[in-house]
């Protein structure tokens, strides 16, 4: 196979050159990036060097940094098709999608120049409509205005969101959020309604999380805030981010396998304010528990990178996946056999986790036993009142939205249905289970 290229932009300015010769990736920064006073490397694996970057036969961080920046399983394929390229080949993915990724980094061919033309093109809620039910045979962003790569299993499109409208970005203009319709598969119905509302739960219990909308088209959409974005003026400016598989130099298979308290510690050992990521940390593992949030693996960590250093980003990708186990949805394994995303101190499953396990593991983050009960008792106090008034806030606002939007009804008596299962079949059973003696 012939040598290819593909030269890294941020924010217009070309930082580097991806190459690939007979299936060994390299990377080679620019030496006006190395120059510029603004400079951090993309990731700790990839050091602000003169000479490049190689990968190895076995340890390659050069094609894990940017494979991670691809999409994973059913999407990967579906992309894939669209591209009329193999699954497999990673480069000519991100040659094809790389305009628009997550974080700050874009792709583009050699001969290729960024564009200076910045615009956004109108999505109607039809159109919208008319791909989620192409899904899932056909991607979400066929049909969109620029090609795009966002990492992740879950079908996703990138747009900007104003005013209760949604539009697609153009040219230059970089995306400033990320919507996700319902889950295609019924195994996880009204996913839409689950992670909104556990995303507004995290943020009224504590957690540092982006500002979250729905919107139904009439399909209901998930939209939240890109805190890979900064505006500056009239202008929005790409952030650099890294997940957690990227920052330790993995490949995003050990997203699971990788996932333990030691590696948590790992990585806030990483960030600038390490004391701040481990407290931080703590409260995302104990949320995630008491949601019943079985998907919380190091690809939904994420960090902030700049010359100043590494800072843990705010939380995403939170959701109840264990009421899907419960008895509201005809299943009987809640939980006894819903399994953690890793296993914490040596527990599994959720039904095995007690409040001494948590404190356990907060002795791994380096937290001391009087402040991991102090934390684990201000999300556990608040948690059942904020789910409830979270609630009833939600049914007055459908309430609202019904007298002009009837057909929405039954949406909303299903969507209702799934919060009060994680309320009463998850999280009050949790907040049992971690009660203080």
């Amino acid at each position: 196979m012939p040598n290819r290229k593909l030269i890294a932009y941020i924010n217009d300015d070309p930082i580097g050159e991806l190459s690939e010769e007979s299936g060994l990736w390299s990377f080679r920064y620019t030496s006006a990036w190395l120059s510029n006073p603004h400079r951090y490397a993309l990731s700790p694996y990839l050091l602000l060097e003169q000479g490049g970057i190689l990968d190895g036969g076995t340890n390659r961080p050069v094609q894990w940094y940017f494979d991670n920046l691809l999409p994973e399983e059913g999407q990967r394929v579906l992309l894939a098709s669209q591209a009329r390229t193999d699954m497999a080949d990673a480069f000519a993915l991100l040659a094809f999608y790389g305009a628009e990724s997550a974080g700050s980094v874009t792709l583009l061919d050699e001969a290729q120049t960024p564009s200076k033309k910045r615009s956004l093109a109108a999505l109607t809620d039809e159109a919208l409509s008319m791909r989620i039910h192409r899904m899932p045979k056909v991607p979400l962003t066929q049909g969109a205005v620029k090609r795009m790569s966002l990492a992740g299993a879950q079908h996703k499109l990138a747009v900007v969101y104003q005013d209760g409208a949604l539009f697609e970005p153009d040219g230059a203009t970089p995306s400033t959020h990320i919507l996700k319709p319902n889950h295609p598969s019924d195994d996880y119905p009204h996913s839409v309604i689950n992670e909104w509302f556990v995303m507004r739960l995290a943020k009224r219990v504590g957690l540092v999380v982006p500002e979250v909308h729905r919107k139904y088209v009439p399909e209901p959409v998930y939209i939240i805030d890109r805190f890979d974005r900064h505006q500056e003026i009239d202008q929005w400016q790409r952030l650099h981010v890294i997940d957690a598989c990227q920052l330790l130099g993995l490949d995003k298979s050990f997203k699971y396998s990788q996932g333990d308290m030691s590696t948590l510690s790992k990585v806030a050992n990483s960030c600038r304010s390490t004391a701040i990521a481990r407290t931080r940390l703590f409260s995302w593992l104990v949320f995630n528990v008491l949601v019943g949030n079985s998907d919380a693996h190091l690809k939904n960590l994420s960090f902030l990178v700049s010359s100043q250093g590494v800072e843990l980003a705010p939380h995403y990708d939170m959701l109840s996946i264990g009421c899907y186990d419960s008895i509201a949805f005809d299943q009987n394994v809640w939980p006894h056999q819903t399994s953690l995303a890793w296993p914490i101190e040596g527990v599994s499953k959720f039904a095995q986790i007690t409040r001494q396990t948590l404190i356990d593991a907060a002795s791994v983050l380096k937290i001391s036993k009087s402040t991991a009960q102090r934390l684990l008792d201000q999300i556990c106090s608040r948690i059942v009142a904020q789910t409830d008034a979270l609630y009833a806030e939600v049914a007055a606002e459908n309430q609202a939205i019904l007298k002009t939007r009837s057909e929405l009804a039954a949406t909303f008596a299903g969507e209702l249905r799934c919060l009060r299962a994680i309320n009463h079949n998850v999280i009050r059973e949790m907040v049992k289970a971690l009660a203080s003696d």
